[in-house]
């Protein structure tokens, strides 16, 4: 019976060796790219490399708060889009935040993000009321 080496999905904490990878998908999906310390968030363990089918296609931060988890940065590579990816890292969190017995995560979007705002609450979450130019949304874990 042959082996397959193919990665199906998987969360694991970035690695040294997965930067240049991720620093790729951070330049072609994110504005405040440059502004972006991956190596940092590395070495503190916040950071997350979604393996995705074949590739490294997605990352997370993630940051603990005093009863949730913060999804500070949710990325997926422009071409692993439209695939469920974003959707299973949304999971992957809420299991991680049950794992350090945190009761809920959370995710911020800029105001005029509807599209983005609209994809999270068909995924549970809610908005919170704070004020500023940033919606706050929840979801219980």
């Amino acid at each position: 019976m042959p082996v397959s080496n193919r990665i199906e999905h998987r969360l694991r904490a970035a690695d040294r060796n997965d930067l240049s990878r991720l620093g790729e998908i951070a330049r072609t999906s994110l504005a405040d790219a440059a502004t972006l310390d991956l190596a940092a968030l590395q070495k503190e363990e916040n950071l997350f490399v979604a393996e995705w089918r074949t590739a490294i296609d997605g990352f997370m931060v993630l940051l603990p708060l005093q009863s949730s988890l913060l999804i500070s940065r949710l990325v997926v590579a422009e071409e692993a889009r439209k695939q469920g990816l974003g959707a299973w890292l949304l999971d992957c969190a809420a299991f991680h935040a049950r794992s350090l017995d945190l009761v809920a995560i959370e995710i911020q979007r800029p105001e005029q993000d509807k599209a983005g705002i609209a994809w999270l609450a068909k995924r549970g979450f809610v908005r919170n009321p704070h004020g500023g130019n940033k919606i706050y949304l929840s979801r219980s874990v």
